[in-house]
């Protein structure tokens, strides 16, 4: 071990704990010999605590308490447990801290995480420069872009002082990236507490127990969804459906999510009245369709939805089978208006070339008559 990093894991040790060692009083009886033992003993204490933190500290784990012998007793005394900050996009990205405030420990939990991470030197920063550099690697891979602009930012720590702390820290140092580039991002942040078992799933799936957890409040108020299609998802797609049908109890939100229905027409949809796999598969064809749409078109005017008027109806074929009409006019008349048309239980749209806009646009307006 390099001796920076030895200093650094010492400084995870609470020095009030070293301080109560270093006043312990021998024995008044104690011959001089056994002074040099007790000595001894502490010092051979005081390496376990370090130790035992740097153990901690490159492993990851959570300990609470550590033992060690006084002058032939046995003393317990708590050790300093490090913090979790985990950001979500779809790379998942966790960054463990100190007491100090100082990153011991960088893991990216999936293929995409990789990339955001390869060059970064992150250990013994501020996590608050930590979370910088890690979010403005994700804007500058187009993890993050105008129209998928959502962000997951979890808090795992000690006490929830400590964790709301490091929660806004890193909430702040998000926006403050955000303020860097020409759009906003839509921050979904939360203080959770350590559970084993979505601590294995997001190690099954490949995302944060932050992720995870988020996802077990939202099915915890909308039991028609499936935790193995939800998590599937990128956070962007997530936190559309948010917009639909509402934040879980417990998640906060700063900032409007990019590529969603405008609100003029999502109250005429009636989706409250789909299944959860199907509001599913129209918020990603939505989204789909968004993406085109900044083919043709400054992505900046899309997001912000002054670029295009929109029409949206839900119509039904001859058998039954439902389907929405999606027509984007363009408001500056100085390109063609596009359409699409959405089948139930499809995650895309079926993009209609400028010949066959016509007919979405007679079925629109022959709906919005009716």
């Amino acid at each position: 071990m390099r001796s920076e990093e030895l200093l650094r894991y010492i400084g995870s040790v609470k020095e009030e704990y070293i301080e109560e060692i270093m006043v312990e009083t021998p024995r008044s009886a104690r011959r001089a010999a056994d002074s040099r033992r007790t000595i001894a003993s502490i010092a051979a204490s005081l390496a376990v605590i370090i130790l035992g933190t740097a153990v901690m500290a490159n492993s990851g784990a959570k300990v609470d308490t550590g033992s060690m012998e006084l002058s032939g007793g046995t003393k317990t005394v708590a050790m300093a447990q490090n913090s979790v900050i985990m950001l979500d996009v779809n790379p998942s990205i966790c960054v463990e801290v100190n007491d100090r405030n100082v990153v011991v420990a960088v893991k990216g939990l999936n293929e995409e995480s990789q990339t955001v991470l390869e060059g970064l030197e992150l250990n013994g920063k501020d996590y608050s420069e930590a979370v910088t550099d890690i979010v403005t690697k994700l804007q500058e891979t187009q993890y993050l872009t105008e129209l998928k602009n959502s962000i997951l930012v979890s808090v795992s720590a000690p006490d929830e002082n400590m964790a709301s702390e490091i929660l806004q820290t890193s909430i702040e140092a998000v926006e403050n990236v955000g303020k860097t580039v020409d759009y906003a991002f839509s921050i979904l942040s939360q203080v959770i507490t350590h559970n084993a078992d979505a601590a294995a799933s997001g190690e099954k799936y490949g995302v944060s127990e932050g992720r995870v957890d988020m996802i077990n409040k939202f099915i915890a108020e909308h039991s028609d969804y499936s935790f193995e299609t939800l998590v599937e998802n990128n956070v962007q797609l997530l936190n559309q459906l948010f917009e639909y049908v509402g934040l879980p109890e417990g998640i906060e939100r700063i900032g409007d999510v990019a590529g969603v229905v405008p609100k003029d027409c999502e109250a005429k949809l009636n989706l409250n009245e789909l299944s959860g796999d199907e509001l599913i598969s129209f918020t990603s064809a939505i989204s789909d369709f968004y993406d085109k749409l900044s083919e043709y078109y400054s992505t900046g005017d899309i997001a912000k939805r002054i670029g295009y008027a929109f029409n949206i109806v839900e119509s039904s074929t001859e058998d039954g089978h439902k389907f929405w009409a999606v027509l984007a006019e363009s408001l500056t008349k100085n390109i063609g208006n596009h359409g699409a048309i959405i089948n139930i239980g499809q995650s895309t749209s079926d993009w209609l070339s400028q010949s066959e806009i016509g007919k979405v646009v007679k079925h629109i307006y022959n709906e919005l008559a009716a």
